[in-house]
């Protein structure tokens, strides 16, 4: 199964986009801003990143930035 990391601040925003892609048969797990996508990163292994650009303690393109030093990722953004 296919596993997707969701990093956004906003839970109803995570939540609707975690069901959607809990029916197309995704493993999901979420993070609430830029340190928890990263640790979260670092921790597992992922297909996908849907990522927020607007997140507290460090934005989306700080996390894609850090990412991309050793990952090829597919990351989404998310406004």
């Amino acid at each position: 199964m296919p596993k997707m990391l969701i990093a956004d601040d906003n839970e109803q925003i995570t939540k609707i986009l975690a069901q959607f892609a809990k029916r197309e048969g995704f493993q999901v797990d979420t993070a609430g801003d830029g340190e928890a996508a990263l640790a979260a990163f670092s921790a597992h292994s992922y297909d996908i990143l849907l990522l927020d650009v607007m997140m507290p303690k460090k934005d989306g393109f700080a996390v894609c930035k850090e990412i991309r030093q050793n990952s090829n990722l597919p990351i989404i953004m998310i406004t």
